[in-house]
């Protein structure tokens, strides 16, 4: 398995020091108000962390059997209505990353299959008092994972279901200028989800575990 960062760790690190910097500015001018909509446009970079569970292979079990997920980049978007000048609704979305799925250990050398993919995550912000330009916000919610364009390599019928995921954020905003914000943001939503194939004529059946860890960066407009 390739060497990645730690998601959990970097998300905890991250609001830790988020928090830390809210405490420090807090006043009591608020920077958004009920109704405000804010719409976000981002460079974003998928971190994969992953582990293959209870593969199988016309029903018997493959030993050492593994699996590596590409990192990816893609373009995300994300809307927010606020409920009250702390509290906001948020959806997130965005192009799909794609993603190779390659054989390691036990399947080392075969390129399994291919598939596009990303979340559409619904979270509920809590966003700080700072009295300043700069802006964070904490929240969480939950995403559905979608896969699409499936793509047989070393799997024909290769296939992954959509899934559940449970999703936690922190991130800020830096005032530019007027209603325009610059948008740092990250997003952990770890997710299993079922694939299927087969392996010459030998059905395959496999839980994929995924640790994602969502990296954005962008401009946002508040309406």
């Amino acid at each position: 398995m390739k060497h990645k960062i730690n998601s959990k760790v970097s998300l905890v690190a991250f609001f830790l020091l988020s928090v830390a910097a809210s405490l420090a500015n807090a006043q009591s001018e608020p920077d958004y108000s009920r109704g405000d909509w804010v719409i976000g446009l981002n460079a974003t970079r998928v971190l994969t962390d992953e582990d293959l569970r209870s593969p199988s292979a016309g029903g018997a079990p493959l030993p050492n059997a593994n699996l590596s997920i590409n990192n990816d980049t893609t373009v995300s978007f994300d809307v927010s209505y606020f409920l009250s000048n702390q509290l906001a609704f948020n959806v997130f979305g965005g192009i799909p990353a794609s993603a190779d799925l390659q054989g390691e250990e036990s399947l080392s050398g075969l390129f399994l299959g291919q598939t596009d993919y990303g979340p559409v995550i619904l979270s509920l912000q809590y966003h700080v008092l700072t009295g300043s330009k700069f802006s964070p916000y904490f929240g969480a919610g939950v995403g559905r994972i979608f896969f699409l364009n499936e793509k047989d390599r070393a799997l024909t019928d290769f296939d992954v279901e959509d899934t559940w995921a449970p999703a936690v954020q922190a991130g800020f905003r830096w005032r530019i200028h007027n209603n325009w914000s610059a948008n740092f943001d990250v997003r952990y939503a770890p997710f299993k989800a079922d694939i299927t194939g087969n392996l010459g004529p030998a059905p395959v059946e496999a839980e994929v575990e995924v640790d994602p860890t969502i990296v954005s960066i962008g401009v946002a407009y508040r309406f």
